[in-house]
């Protein structure tokens, strides 16, 4: 049975997978995690209709080109898991916004620290440490 995804949902699940790799069958676990998290912080309800905290947010219309994120402060608040790190960490590159190496390695360390981290994102999470000790050494 094919689950339908509202558009936010769809939207986050295109980006995580251009941003990493999802095992082959388990697309659908991840899109019901984003479900889940997006209506555990406030931006879907249950029925998977966007909220005014979406809406205030700018994403409601979801996360496709249309709505490229112009400035840090939207991107933060888009992406609430790069809040807590100075802006100095991160720039624009070719319209997208992205973040130096003590991001990744802080972000990748935190869900190895992670009691609830899946497997898979503990693979992955080493797996982008290991990469950027190679490109360091």
């Amino acid at each position: 049975m094919k689950i339908i995804y509202p558009k936010l949902v769809e939207d986050a699940f295109a980006v995580a997978n251009q941003h990493g790799q999802i095992a082959p069958g388990k697309e659908n676990d991840v899109k019901a995690q984003i479900y889940q998290i997006m209506v555990d912080r406030g931006m879907l309800d249950e029925l998977g209709e966007p909220t005014q905290l979406a809406i205030n947010s700018g994403i409601s219309g979801g996360l496709g080109p249309s709505s490229q994120l112009d400035s840090l402060a939207e991107f933060k608040r888009q992406f609430p898991i790069y809040g807590e790190f100075d802006d100095s960490h991160f720039k624009r590159l070719n319209g997208e916004w992205v973040a130096d190496t003590y991001v990744i390695k802080a972000i990748c360390q935190a869900t190895l620290a992670d009691t609830h981290s899946t497997p898979e994102q503990q693979v992955e999470a080493k797996a982008i440490l290991r990469q950027i000790k190679d490109i360091q050494d």
